[in-house]
C-alpha cells in the first residue's frame, strides 16, 4: 500500500487492486494527480459536492454512512453526531491490501466511545491535528491514545511544531508512505509518519 498526501485531507491510497482518494478539492481546482477507483468524501455543507469531477478515472463516491465495497475495497461510514450543525461529517474505515485504514476528515471535536468502539482495531489513522475548524494538536493526541492505531498520519496543518512535541518523537519526512504489508506494521508502538506535499 501506497500513501501520498496532496495537501489538507486529500490524500491518494493505493493498493495492489484498487485505489482510493480522500476528499479531493473542488472541481474548478485543476489537480491533475488524482486518480482513483474510490473517493471518500468526509464533509458535506449543503448541497452535495461535484468533487468525483476532480478525480481521473471512473471513480465511486463514498460520502454518506453505511456499508460499501469498490475494487475489492471495504468501506464503513459512520456518521458524528453534530449537534445540530448544517453539515454531515461521516469518519470512514477502509481496508487496502488487508491494512485497516480509519480516515476522520476534517474533525472537529472528540469522538464518543462508542464511536471509538465502533471503529475498532486501526493499522493506519489519518487525523487532523492543527486547529482551525479541526482538532487542534492536544485533542488529537488524546483521540489518538484512545484509539491506539498502529500508525499515525496528521494532515489539515500549517505547522506540525506542537503536535510533534506532544508526541515526542521527531518522524522522518516522506514523500510516499509505503507499507509493504500487514506484518510490516509496528506491534508495540505507535509509529508516526510525516508526508510531504506532493
Amino acid at each position: 500500500m501506497d500513501m501520498t498526501w496532496h495537501g489538507e485531507s486529500c490524500f491518494t491510497i493505493k493498493g495492489k487492486k484498487g485505489t482510493v482518494v480522500t476528499n479531493p478539492f473542488a472541481a474548478d481546482v485543476k489537480n491533475e494527480k488524482l486518480k482513483a477507483d474510490l473517493v471518500i468524501v468526509s464533509e458535506i455543507a449543503g448541497e452535495k459536492p461535484h468533487k468525483l469531477a476532480a478525480v481521473a478515472g471512473e471513480p465511486k463516491a463514498c460520502d454518506v454512512p453505511g456499508e460499501f465495497e469498490v475494487s475489492e475495497v471495504p468501506v464503513i461510514g459512520m456518521q458524528i453526531v453534530n449537534d445540530g450543525a448544517f453539515e454531515s461529517k461521516t469518519v470512514f474505515q477502509f481496508r487496502v491490501d488487508d491494512i485497516s485504514v480509519c480516515f476522520l476528515g476534517k474533525l472537529d471535536k472528540p469522538i464518543t466511545s462508542e464511536l471509538i468502539e465502533k471503529i475498532g482495531d486501526v493499522d493506519v489513522l489519518m487525523i487532523p491535528v492543527g486547529g482551525n475548524g479541526t482538532l487542534d494538536a492536544k485533542k488529537a493526541h488524546e483521540l489518538i491514545e484512545e484509539i491506539e492505531p498502529r500508525v499515525v498520519v496528521p494532515m489539515c496543518y500549517d505547522d506540525l511544531t506542537t503536535f510533534l512535541k506532544n508526541t515526542g518523537v521527531t518522524p522522518e519526512v516522506k514523500d510516499i508512505y509505503t507499507i509493504a504489508n500487514k506484518a510490516a506494521l509496528p506491534q508495540d508502538k505507535t509509529e508516526y509518519v510525516v508526508l510531504n506535499v506532493k
